[in-house]
């Protein structure tokens, strides 16, 4: 059977964060190589070629040009004819005992447009030479030479030209030398454990990095085994302090010595730090290679992936899936660090104390899901880390309804008592709402008294105010209920028919009304559901805003002449009530306007010119018109903070927040 090169090339991508694996697979087989020639001292050398590279001077350059060449050489056995022959044939079983799937040569094709191989080597007593390129064609192998030498030339067996990275791969490819000696020590890490293991040298340009130091430098010889079993199939785990800040906490999966594929340590153990601090204080990483017979048995051909038991299948006791795998592999790290998972375990729960203090509606999660809370990364922010939290809150939220429904099935059923416990987490979830609803009132008036200072000499425009209470150009139908603020004013006011917020009367739909006059808020309250009267609203309620400390009303600005116009338009025109009816609210619908101002002497001279009276605390007036069935409250500043802040005192004071 013979196999089309062309046709194997096209078969499949190479995935763009495995760029490099046509360059691991060279230098695997470079490593095969040197130990089939037994040589005592092994050396790869593997030069960067760089698109345009005479061009650029290196010393000056911020940005490297791309690499578009990789050379390795090796002073291994060469290609000879056993060698050559296995090259041949894709899928051969040449060197099937160290995981050779005769398919890694097909991944240079995938990514590079050919291989130019040049090999020296000894075959019955005479040296020999062999070139050829490895292309895209049907054959895969052209310009085949073959011929005799008087002597070795020069010092390198092989040499494997991967000739020009193909343009999609080439920004995916990791473009700085110690980059790529990492990534070489990631996927050959096995390999490196032996003493025996080629001196590997990264050449680019006039820097030259030698692997193996990198390895011995980032590791420190930290490194400790593991064994663990799945079943009856047996693992191990290298577990290796990593002493480059480059580096991430991972685990990799080995097949046959190299790397198959990678997850980060914190999907299975989500509370790991970025770093660990050794005795001399200096900054690790944790990385583990997993190896197995389970593994090599189970790599695809490409090395790419290994390929698990059916989580579904539940009818071996040995079978290894990948959640088992994970899972495994998450109790020999909890094991292995568990004093320094504790250590960062404390520093998490003081963190979540610290966040909710100013959040206390998650305060509860520390006492029901601390695990869940314990789970979440270390590494997030505090944005991401509220998202978290308020998933592990929902979750929460709706176990105790589940339990709630199923306790109150079982008390109608058995004529039991609510279970203690239960009872005390509803009440936990329950406040914990509460606190966070009381903070934001406190932020919120807070934020009223700000707005309420002079700043560079000027006050803030009643804009600002209104925007606080209600979002300005929005209706009730616009927002949720929790983005206004309306009981700074009343509570009552939350709970409305309909509210039209900086609307002229010709926009406001409840209004069939041509004026273009706008007030700040016009509400439309619900009638009582039980009343026998047909009225649509048991209430309409209009609230003006002023700017804070304003003193320079003209009597055509006059506010109290102003809700005055808007009421005389509301009797004029009929309302439509929430079916789009229309209905004449002359016959009695009381009107309530409240004015929000400073009481300015100019404020209190038109108050007590149209026979207000003032309020027993002097930071208001009233006043009421019979005609219109209009109620009218004059609210100063000072008044409504004041007065919110005494209704929410027993709020406040439960979560010792000030009041004054």
């Amino acid at each position: 059977m013979q196999i089309d090169i062309a046709g194997k090339v096209r078969e499949k991508k190479i995935a763009n964060n495995n760029v490099l694996l046509p360059l691991y697979e060279a230098v695997v087989n470079s490593i095969h190589a040197i130990e089939d020639a037994k040589v005592e001292k092994g050396i790869i050398e593997i030069e960067l070629i760089r698109l345009n590279q005479e061009e650029f001077a290196y010393e000056n350059l911020q940005k490297l040009p791309p690499i578009i060449d990789f050379h390795i050489k090796d002073n291994g056995i060469g290609f000879d004819e056993k060698n050559f022959e296995s090259f041949n044939f894709a899928h051969s079983s040449y060197k099937m005992d160290r995981g050779g799937k005769g398919i890694g040569r097909i991944t240079w094709l995938r990514a590079f447009d050919k291989a130019i191989i040049e090999s020296q080597f000894k075959e019955g007593g005479l040296y020999k030479k062999r070139t050829f390129t490895f292309e895209p064609t049907k054959q895969g192998i052209e310009n085949l030479k073959v011929s005799n030498i008087d002597k070795k030339e020069g010092f390198w067996s092989t040499i494997v030209i991967l000739k020009n990275l193909k343009k999609e791969y080439r920004k995916w490819c990791n473009n700085n030398v110690e980059d790529i000696a990492f990534k070489i020590i990631e996927h050959c890490f096995l390999f490196f454990l032996n003493p025996k293991c080629p001196r590997i040298v990264l050449k680019d340009n006039k820097e030259h990095i030698v692997v193996n130091d990198y390895f011995s430098s980032y590791t420190r010889k930290a490194i400790d085994k593991k064994p663990f079993n799945i079943g009856i199939n047996e693992f191990n785990i290298d577990i290796i302090r990593v002493y480059n800040l480059k580096s991430n906490n991972k685990v990799h999966l080995l097949a046959h010595k190299r790397e198959v594929s990678n997850f980060p340590i914190s999907e299975i153990v989500p509370e790991i730090p970025n770093y660990f601090t050794d005795e001399e204080n200096d900054k690790f990483s944790v990385v583990m290679y997993v190896s197995g017979n389970y593994f090599d048995e189970n790599v695809n051909e490409e090395r790419t992936e290994i390929i698990f038991d059916n989580e579904d299948n539940s009818l071996f006791d040995d079978k290894v899936t990948h959640s088992i795998l994970k899972d495994t592999i998450g109790k020999v790290i909890r094991k292995s660090f568990e004093e320094q998972l504790k250590k960062y375990s404390k520093k998490k729960i003081d963190r979540i104390r610290d966040f909710t203090i100013s959040h206390p509606r998650y305060r509860h999660l520390l006492k029901y899901k601390l695990q869940d809370v314990l789970a979440i990364s270390n590494s997030i922010d505090d944005s991401k880390l509220e998202i978290e939290l308020f998933k592990i809150q929902q979750k929460l939220e709706l176990e105790v309804l589940n339990e709630t429904k199923l306790e109150l099935q079982d008390i109608a059923n058995k004529e039991q008592k609510i279970n203690d416990n239960l009872y005390e987490k509803v009440l936990d979830v329950g406040n914990a709402k509460l606190s966070e609803y009381v903070l934001h009132r406190k932020q919120v008036l807070d934020l009223l008294e700000l707005n309420l200072r002079k700043e560079n000499g000027i006050y803030t425009k009643e804009e600002a105010i209104h925007n606080l209470i209600f979002p300005l150009r929005k209706t009730s139908d616009d927002i949720f209920l929790e983005e206004h603020n309306l009981w700074v004013i009343d509570d009552r006011l939350s709970f409305h028919d309909y509210l039209a917020s900086d609307k002229t009367f010709k926009s406001n739909k409840r209004v069939p009304s041509v004026s273009t006059k706008e007030t700040d808020l016009m509400i439309f309250n619900r009638a009582h559901l039980l009343t026998d009267e047909q009225k649509p609203y048991s209430s309409i309620i209009i609230i003006e805003f002023k700017r804070p400390m304003r003193n320079d009303y003209t009597n055509s600005e006059n506010p109290i002449n102003q809700i005055n116009t808007y009421v005389r338009e509301l009797i004029d025109n009929k309302v439509f009530d929430k079916n789009g009816r229309l209905f004449d609210i002359k016959d009695k619908t009381p009107i309530y306007a409240y004015i929000v101002c400073d009481l300015t002497s100019n404020m209190r001279k038109f108050a007590e010119e149209q026979g207000f009276t003032v309020l027993p605390d002097n930071d208001g007036y009233f006043n009421y018109n019979r005609n219109y069935y209009l109620y009218t409250e004059i609210i100063s500043f000072d008044k409504l903070i004041r007065d919110s802040k005494n209704r929410n005192k027993v709020l406040f004071e439960k979560l010792h927040l000030p009041t004054c």
